[in-house]
């Protein structure tokens, strides 16, 4: 099976890992991370979320979804070591949905955050060109292909999936609370707030093997889809069409093969709509899974991922092919956007 992509160095902070393996073996043992927080929510109370102890409390939205996307951006391009600088690469920044909201008179930060880490990233490939997506938890999906086909075609020889995600803001807090999905023991149907960061770095085979870069998972598979049901509306989450026709798309290279999938990780939080989704999308595509599969939901743990789901998934993905513990050799990574968007990503564990 020919790959789209191979991923070959990731990086990751969460509050229950530093880095990439400290997350993926932290995520296997089930550590949690929830704990009260110095935010509180419009009835004065603390908020249960789970968060990073390491970093200043008085930082918060954009300027501290640049501390950790730094730290996760640095450990991948580090692991590329000096060949970093030879490579053409371009970075897929995804991003939530709110920080693409430009306020009055002033610029979006998501535009804030872009720039701090493209100036970042250029001290270690100074020929890095960023493109940036605020679609949320399912903006791989969408950046995924065009970054495949930039590979395939030589443009570049390598490129960055990542996305930083940070519920830790007093405005952000407040938006989750309104709308009525912040966790606490009198809302259990909603979702615990978090932060993290991941980044991936993608390369053609020939060139991840000229570079003597380590092969740590094959991407074979991308696929996008919308939903109608979403936090803000009643539509029945147990039509699954567009998760279904996703899962269907993004394995398809498999199934051609009589190859199964047996390992799924998913942007899940509490939220019950969700699950009536996957439950109902999981009964349609049954026949392209083995028996048994795992299902894994690292926000039950470790709180929202927002943006930063589907780079952290493959991040986890690489680190447990790597090592020797991954359930399966066939993942498939799912997440969602409040918009409406899914997207489906298929990895493989090498050879």
């Amino acid at each position: 099976m020919r790959p789209l992509a191979v991923m070959v160095a990731a990086g990751a902070v969460t509050p229950i890992g530093l880095r990439a393996i400290d997350t993926a073996f932290s995520h296997r043992a089930s550590a949690a991370a929830m704990r009260e927080s110095p935010l509180v929510d419009g009835q004065g109370e603390p908020v249960t979320m789970c968060f990073l102890p390491t970093l200043d409390p008085r930082v918060t939205g954009a300027e501290r979804a640049v501390l950790l996307a730094e730290r996760a951006l640095r450990e991948a391009l580090e692991k590329l070591g000096p060949a970093a600088q030879g490579l053409r690469m371009q970075m897929g920044l995804c991003l939530d949905e709110h920080l693409g909201q430009r306020p009055l008179g002033g610029e979006a930060p998501a535009q804030r955050v872009a720039a701090e880490l493209a100036a970042r990233a250029q001290a270690y490939a100074p020929e890095i060109v960023v493109k940036v997506s605020t679609r949320g938890p399912a903006a791989p999906g969408y950046l995924l292909p065009e970054l495949c086909d930039a590979l395939a075609r030589g443009a570049i020889d390598a490129a960055l999936l990542g996305g930083v995600h940070t519920d830790y803001d007093p405005a952000r807090i407040a938006a989750l609370d309104a709308a009525g999905r912040l966790f606490r023991s009198d809302n259990l149907d909603a979702l615990v707030p978090g932060e993290c960061a991941a980044f991936v770095v993608l390369a053609r085979p020939d060139i991840a093997r000229r570079a003597l870069l380590r092969d740590l998972g094959q991407i074979v598979g991308v696929s996008t889809a919308h939903e109608r049901a979403r936090p803000d509306n009643d539509e029945s989450a147990f039509q699954a069409a567009g998760l279904t026709a996703a899962l269907r798309a993004a394995l398809a290279p498999m199934a051609d093969r009589g190859v199964r999938a047996g390992w799924v990780l998913t942007d899940l939080t509490f939220e019950t709509f969700r699950h009536f989704e996957l439950q109902a999308a999981s009964v349609r595509t049954q026949q392209l899974f083995c028996d048994p599969q795992q299902l894994e939901c690292p926000a039950q743990r470790i709180g929202a991922l927002g943006a930063a789901a589907m780079p952290l998934h493959l991040a986890i993905a690489s680190e447990a092919f790597a090592r020797g513990f991954a359930p399966h050799p066939c993942a498939v990574s799912l997440a969602g956007s409040d918009g409406g968007e899914r997207a489906a990503v298929v990895v493989v564990a090498p050879g």
